[in-house]
């Protein structure tokens, strides 16, 4: 299911300008929702200490991946979901702060999980043919933007190479014992 979550959004708008634009150039994307995404996906991986989403290139790689190994449907639900996500944001979405976007992203999950039948639906109907309503379109996108996300956070190769622990030769890790505060092994 879910169109990034078998693969593999914002803090880095240009200037005052009233259309969003990216420093990339996407190829599902128009460019104002390429901006969207990147501030959602850097709301939820704000740079800190460590290089955040946007560093990572994780929205460029979102809208790649939805180009070239997801359904059509999957694309649709996430265009869809995202701009009802936007349009249900309290405040101007283009102006909001990392932090206020990651608010509203969790807000979204404690929702879900007070709704139980939100989640469950993206699985049950998922399937069905029909339009969607904008409440499964936001849920759709939320929880398949977020994991793909963390995943194409965790496998790129910044992240690998400064975050995690990275030894350029191939092989298997097995039997690693970690001690608490130790970083994991990269998959780069």
């Amino acid at each position: 299911m879910g169109i990034l979550a078998s693969t593999a959004l914002f803090g880095a708008l240009q200037g005052c300008s009233s259309t969003p634009e990216v420093n990339w150039i996407p190829t599902v994307l128009r460019p104002a929702e390429a901006a969207q995404l990147e501030k959602f996906c850097e709301a939820v991986l704000p740079e800190t200490d460590t290089p955040g989403a946007i560093q990572a290139g994780v929205p460029k790689h979102l809208d790649k991946a939805m180009g070239t190994i997801n359904k059509d449907k999957d694309v649709d639900y996430i265009r869809k979901g995202m701009a009802v996500f936007v349009r249900n944001y309290d405040g101007n979405y283009n102006k909001a702060t990392t932090d206020e976007v990651t608010a509203a992203i969790n807000q979204r999950f404690k929702d879900y999980e007070a709704d139980g039948s939100i989640n469950s639906r993206l699985f049950a109907d998922y399937d069905k043919e029909g339009p969607r309503d904008e409440a499964y379109l936001e849920a759709f996108f939320v929880n398949n933007v977020v994991q793909a996300t963390f995943w194409s956070y965790f496998t790129s190769q910044l992240v690998g190479e400064t975050v995690m622990r990275y030894d350029p030769i191939p092989g298997k890790y097995e039997d690693i014992t970690y001690k608490p505060g130790e970083r994991a092994w990269a998959s780069v």
